[in-house]
C-alpha cells in the first residue's frame, strides 16, 4: 500500500510539473478578486471531479478514442477565453442583452453563470481544466494504465489519493491568494484593473490551450531541465514502492541462478530464471508494470494520404512485395511494440524511446513456433525488456538476445527496414499504408511524453557507464557481422551519402540514397540488416566488441 503515499505525494508534486504550469494562472486568478470566498474552492473541486470523470472516460469509453486531442483543447480553451472576455470587457455583456440567446454550448452557460453570479460559472472553469490535464506525473500514468485495469477498487483509491494531493496544494495556493487580496477592496469592482488583469490571464491560458502552445511551453520547460528534480523524486518513490511491495519470489521453473529483480519475479512466474544472463540483476522497474505499456496486436492501417501528421515525424518503414507499411514514432512511443506481418513474415516492430532503439524482429522463436511480444515494464541499461507471450522468455530489445528463460542463450532474427521521415515516405512510397491512430487505446498521439529527451544529455534512468566518444543521444546506424557489432553516426552518414571502411580484411560499404534509405553490404556482396540506436546505449550494450565506422 506504499503506492497510496506515493500517489498523494505525486499529486502534490504535479503542481510543479511543466504540464500543469500553464493552468496555474487560472487557479490563482480564481482566488484573486473572487466573487466570494468559496469561488476558488468550487473551481478546485470541479477540477478534481473533472479529472476523476475524464480518467474513467479515457479508460472505459472507446467513443472518446476517436475524438482528436485538439477538440478537447478547443472546448476547454474556448471556455476559458469566454471567461477572460467577460472579465476584461464586462460592458459587452451589459450592452448585448441577447447574447445569451446567440451563444451556444458552453459559452452560453458561461455567460449565464457569470451574469447571475451563480456557482455554475466557477464549476465550468474547473471542469474546463480536466480534459487538458495531460499530467507529467509517472504515478498518474501507472494508475491510469496499470492499476485501473487490474483492480477497479484499488485504482479508484489510488486515483482519489492522487487527486487529494493535487487538491491540497492547489487549495494552499488559493488560500495564499485570498490572504493577499483580502485587503484589496477595489477587487470587487468588475471594471477594476485587477479583475481585467485576471481576465487577461484567462485569455492567455485559453489561447495557449487552443493553439497548442501550452504543450510548447511544457517542452521548453522540460528542455531546460527546470523540473528534473521533481520528476526524479517521483520516479525514485515509484521505484522504492516496487521494491517495498514485492517479496523475493522464486521461479516456478527452477532454482534461479541470479538475484531476480523483484518486479520481474512478481510478474513473470512462468519464466525459467534458472537460465538467465547475470546482467539481468541490474534490471529496474520503469514504472508501468507488465503490459502497462500496451503492445498493438491488431494493427489497422490507413492510406498515407489520409495520415495528417507532419513530414518531420520519423517512422519505421517495411517495404514488402505486396505493400509498404509505415509505423510512425508518434504512435510507437506510446506502445513500443507492434505485432504484425509483412509478406507473410511475422514481425515485431519495436521502439524504445529511452534509448532510441528502432529494431524489427522476426516473431519466430528459436524452437520454430511463432509468438507475439509484450512490454515487461522493466528496463536494463535504460532499454526495454520484452517478453514473448508463448514461453515468457525475457528478451533485450536492443540486442534481441534472451535475458532469461528456456531459450537462453539465444537471439531473435532481425528483419530489414528503413528509418524515414513521413516526408521521405511521401516522396518515395506515396501508396504506402500507415499505422492508424485508432489503436483501441486512449493516447494523445499528438503529444510526445518524452518531449525534448532526445535533444539533451539528461536521462530518465542513468546507464551504468557513459562513453563520451559521441554525444549520448547521437543516433547510430548499427549492424552485426559475426561476433562484431558496427556502428556509424546516422546523420553524418546521411550527409556523406556513402562510406567504405575496412575491418579485418573485409570492406563494408554503407550507402544512403537521396530519399534517406540505407543499405549495408560487405566485399563479398553480403547484405547486412541494420537498426538504429542512441550512442550511449550502443556503447553500454557492446563495450569493447564495438567497432565505429565514420
Amino acid at each position: 500500500m506504499t503506492l497510496l503515499l506515493v500517489s498523494f505525494i505525486a499529486g502534490v508534486l504535479t503542481v510543479l510539473a511543466p504540464c500543469i504550469l500553464p493552468l496555474l494562472p487560472v487557479v490563482i486568478g480564481s482566488s484573486v478578486g473572487a466573487r466570494s470566498k468559496a469561488t476558488p474552492f468550487i473551481v478546485i473541486g470541479s477540477l478534481a471531479v473533472s479529472i476523476f470523470l475524464f480518467t474513467y472516460l479515457l479508460k472505459a469509453s472507446t467513443a472518446l478514442i476517436t475524438i482528436p486531442q485538439y477538440v478537447w483543447g478547443y472546448i476547454s480553451g474556448g471556455i476559458l477565453i469566454a471567461f477572460g472576455l467577460i472579465l476584461v470587457f464586462p460592458e459587452i455583456w451589459e450592452c448585448m442583452p441577447f447574447v445569451a440567446k446567440t451563444s451556444i454550448g458552453a459559452n452560453q452557460l458561461v455567460g449565464a453563470g457569470y451574469q447571475k453570479k451563480s456557482v455554475w460559472g466557477d464549476v465550468l472553469i474547473g471542469a474546463a481544466l480536466g480534459p487538458v490535464f495531460s499530467t507529467c506525473s509517472p504515478t498518474y500514468f501507472v494508475i491510469l494504465a496499470t492499476v485501473l485495469p487490474a483492480s477497479f477498487f484499488l485504482g479508484t483509491v489510488y486515483l482519489l489519493t492522487y487527486i487529494a494531493g493535487l487538491v491540497s496544494i492547489l487549495t494552499l495556493i488559493a488560500l495564499l491568494g485570498q490572504r493577499f487580496t483580502s485587503k484589496l477592496q477595489f477587487a470587487a469592482d468588475s471594471r477594476s484593473p485587477l479583475k481585467r488583469g485576471i481576465g487577461a490571464l484567462f485569455l492567455i491560458v485559453g489561447l495557449l490551450i487552443v493553439s497548442g502552445y501550452d504543450k510548447k511551453l511544457e517542452t521548453w520547460v522540460l528542455d531546460r531541465g527546470y523540473t528534473d528534480g521533481i520528476l526524479n523524486i517521483e520516479q525514485k518513490l515509484l521505484e522504492q514502492n516496487t521494491m517495498n511491495n514485492t517479496q523475493d519470489e522464486t521461479s516456478q521453473k527452477g532454482e534461479p541462478t541470479i538475484n531476480v529483480p523483484s518486479a520481474l519475479a512478481r510478474s513473470f512466474k512462468e519464466t525459467d530464471f534458472s537460465k538467465a544472463d547475470p546482467r539481468l540483476e541490474g534490471a529496474i522497474s520503469g514504472g508501468p508494470s507488465k503490459n502497462g505499456i500496451p503492445a498493438i496486436d491488431a494493427p489497422e492501417f490507413v492510406p498515407l494520404k489520409d495520415y495528417k501528421r507532419s513530414d518531420g515525424v520519423q517512422a519505421i518503414v517495411l517495404v514488402g512485395k505486396e505493400a509498404t507499411k509505415v509505423y510512425p514514432y508518434n504512435i510507437l512511443t506510446w506502445h513500443e511494440i507492434v505485432n504484425d506481418e509483412i509478406d507473410g513474415v511475422p514481425v515485431a516492430v519495436t521502439f524504445c524511446p529511452l534509448c532510441g532503439s528502432a529494431i524489427v524482429f522476426n516473431r519466430t522463436l528459436p524452437d520454430g513456433t511463432v509468438s507475439t511480444f509484450g512490454v515487461s515494464g522493466s528496463l536494463l541499461e535504460s532499454n526495454m525488456i520484452m517478453y514473448d507471450r508463448k514461453t515468457e522468455n525475457l528478451w533485450q530489445q536492443s540486442t534481441g538476445g534472451t535475458l532469461a528463460g528456456s531459450f537462453y542463450p539465444a537471439e531473435l532474427t532481425r528483419e530489414s527496414f528503413q528509418l524515414l521521415s513521413l516526408g521521405d515516405v511521401r516522396k518515395t512510397y506515396p501508396n504506402a499504408q500507415v499505422l492508424s491512430e485508432n489503436t483501441g487505446h486512449g493516447r494523445d498521439y499528438a503529444r510526445n511524453p518524452y518531449a525534448g529527451y532526445e535533444s539533451d544529455d539528461r536521462f530518465v534512468f542513468d546507464p551504468s557507464n557513459l562513453d563520451t566518444s559521441f554525444a549520448p543521444k547521437t543516433i547510430m546506424a548499427v549492424f552485426r557481422d559475426g561476433d562484431t557489432t558496427f556502428a556509424s553516426p546516422w546523420l553524418a552518414l546521411r550527409e556523406a551519402g556513402s562510406i567504405e571502411r575496412e575491418h579485418n580484411g573485409i570492406t563494408y560499404t554503407l550507402t544512403v540514397t537521396d530519399g534517406g534509405e540505407l543499405s549495408i553490404a560487405d566485399s563479398s556482396s553480403n547484405a547486412h540488416p541494420f537498426y538504429f540506436e542512441m550512442w550511449f546505449s550502443v556503447a553500454v550494450q557492446h563495450g569493447t566488441d564495438l567497432v565505429v565506422l565514420k
